[in-house]
């Protein structure tokens, strides 16, 4: 892999990553409407764990991101690797 296409990978990971974010801050912007307006104590659960999730999956993307940058240091990972890589993600899913 050559420097541009690493730091191409590594800026496209900041955009999806902003943009993440960017649903995320409209989601609480949403729950601080919800409880505002009164909603119901439902409503405002459901709301709270999709935040969560959500927040918990650009969690685990940042650590793959720190994973493949800090250990692999832009060396070409195999589709083993790869893999490998997923299942340490899933685990911290968990």
């Amino acid at each position: 892999m050559s420097k541009i296409q690493i730091n191409s990978e590594i800026q496209e990971r900041r955009t999806k990553s902003i943009h993440h974010l960017n649903r995320i801050q409209g989601q609480i912007e949403s729950l601080k409407k919800y409880l505002e307006e009164d909603r119901s104590c439902g409503d405002i659960a459901q709301l709270t764990t999709s935040i969560a999730k959500s927040f918990d999956s650009l969690r685990a993307k940042t650590l793959e991101g720190f994973i493949l940058n800090e250990f692999l240091e832009g060396k070409k990972v195999s589709q083993v690797q790869m893999e490998k890589l997923n299942k340490v993600i899933n685990l911290y899913k968990r």
